[in-house]
């Protein structure tokens, strides 16, 4: 579907958003429930509550804390110019942040740690208005990111932004884990089952099997990886083929600068929505900051090309796409843990609701995506657009694939973002 326009209310939904956002980027993510006491959580949902046009989840039909700042995926509808939304199995499900970026990760003889490096609070870009003009201009930054000492556990928004400003582990670090058999004195070389306890996906015809396994070839662990890097590559071409040839849309930092250039120095030709001119998120990131331009923890800013659709959620589509073809995402996945906010070093048990291979497959992608929503570097409709495509490119992959296998196999069988089941 188009991206929002300009002018338009939804446009003004997702900037009221990613606002907010910027505001809570260093609120801890356990604070996104229900049951919150945040009053700056709050504060956002309601106003979010109060827009004219707002696609995110909902929960009985208004957003809530525990739907605030979740994702959704957005479908091409002949019927509906603005597509159909939904809201992928799993991703309002436990924590925020998906357990396969909270677990270490066996890799033969090594192994990733979960920890990452984060960013420190003062690390705010782009808020100063010759900065943001250099930086539009091409002019490479002069203040660079500042660091916390000590590597912990996701947390914050700011730390998913800073997680995924480079091409991190991700779909690689899942599928170790789903493939490397669990058990062993030391966690983090073990996956996330037993070995008596295949994870792979029913129909393979290896499971079974008491003479063979899968080698390279098909069906094994390089197997995977190979077609995870290979759609990786696929899905940036098809995102960026609708970014550069057909949608064309402003960044978010440049829709801050043509508010700042309204609302600070009376250029009245800009058609912004008052549902963002009037908000609260506007007023009190100038408030914050001196200028009406969007904050961004990236000190290069945003890439100079078209927003819409998002690259980096068609990767994290793509990928969760691929596992789930090869994984049983039914499974449940025990053991659960969420970073403990008062020292995210740890990790604390989630003893909420179950949490399967599928759901958080799906949390994965949306992490990746719209993980640089938080940056203040893309819109909501870049990433649930992307969602799509990357499930797209990966449904045509594996029909190329299922063409030449040659095992007695009853093919590829998963549930897609917008909950309905495929087989190929």
């Amino acid at each position: 579907p188009p991206a929002p326009a300009l002018a338009s209310a939804g446009r003004a939904g997702e900037a009221v958003e990613v606002y907010w956002q910027s505001l809570l980027r260093d609120v801890p993510l356990t604070e996104l429930r229900d049951d919150t006491s945040n009053r700056d959580v709050l504060a956002a949902t309601e106003e979010i509550n109060k827009l004219a046009d707002f696609r995110g989840p909902k929960s009985g039909g208004r957003v809530t804390p525990g739907t605030l700042f979740r994702a959704n995926a957005l479908y091409f509808d002949a019927g509906d110019p603005k597509g159909r939304s939904v809201t992928p199995p799993g991703v309002l499900d436990g924590p925020l942040i998906s357990q396969f970026l909270l677990r270490d990760t066996p890799y033969a003889s090594q192994w990733i740690s979960a920890q990452i490096r984060t960013a420190s609070p003062a690390s705010e870009f782009l808020t100063d208005y010759e900065e943001w003009l250099a930086i539009q201009n091409g002019a490479a930054p002069k203040r660079q990111l500042q660091f916390d000492a000590t590597p912990r556990y996701i947390t914050t928004g700011r730390d998913i932004a800073e997680y995924i400003h480079t091409g991190p582990a991700l779909g690689w670090a899942a599928a170790l884990l789903l493939a490397t058999p669990g058990g062993g004195p030391d966690k983090r070389y073990s996956g996330i089952y037993p070995p008596a306890e295949p994870v792979s996906y029913p129909s393979n015809p290896y499971r079974k099997s008491k003479t063979q396994g899968p080698g390279g070839g098909t069906f094994g662990l390089p197997y995977v990886q190979a077609l995870l890097a290979t759609g990786i590559s696929n899905s940036v071409r098809a995102s960026y083929w609708q970014k550069y040839f057909v949608h064309r849309a402003v960044r978010p930092e440049a829709y801050g600068a043509l508010a700042h250039h309204r609302l600070a120095n009376g250029v009245s030709d800009y058609p912004l929505h008052d549902d963002f001119l009037k908000s609260e998120g506007l007023a009190r990131s100038k408030a914050k900051y001196g200028t009406y331009l969007l904050s961004q923890t990236y000190p290069e800013g945003a890439p100079f090309h078209s927003t819409y659709p998002g690259g980096a959620t068609s990767v994290g589509a793509v990928t969760a796409t691929m596992l789930k073809a090869f994984f049983d995402e039914s499974r449940v996945i025990a053991n659960p843990v969420q970073p403990d906010p008062a020292d995210p070093t740890r990790l604390v048990p989630y003893d909420g609701s179950p949490l399967t291979v599928g759901g958080e497959l799906n949390k994965l992608a949306v992490n990746f995506g719209f993980g640089r929503n938080w940056a203040g570097i893309h819109w909501r409709s870049d990433a649930s657009a992307s969602m799509a495509i990357g499930e797209e490119v990966a449904i045509c992959m594996l029909r190329d694939e299922r063409a030449t296998l040659r095992e007695p196999f009853d093919g590829f069988s998963f549930t897609r973002f917008d909950g309905s089941r495929v087989t190929i």
